[in-house]
């Protein structure tokens, strides 16, 4: 693919990067979403990839019902 651009669907990058990316007492790294983007930028640009990020639609099915999940937490709590 080298010399070719690619479509990167941010909203679902952003989200692997915020529900994996964790310190090492399990906690969740506040900045997941820069650093994980800067990674796979590099890795992209270090093989001649061009990125085009998208930035639409709604969120991913998993992410919904991540926030489906929280709403029902926060009303029972």
């Amino acid at each position: 693919m080298e010399g070719k651009s690619m479509a990167i669907d941010s909203s679902i990058w952003i989200y692997q990067f915020q529900a994996t990316m964790r310190d090492k007492e399990g906690r969740g790294l506040v900045n997941a979403h820069v650093l994980g983007f800067l990674r796979r930028i590099c890795k992209l640009l270090f093989y001649g990839i061009k990125p085009v990020f998208v930035f639409d639609g709604g969120a991913p099915a998993l992410k919904m019902l991540t926030i489906v999940s929280g709403l029902h937490t926060e009303v029972t709590t």
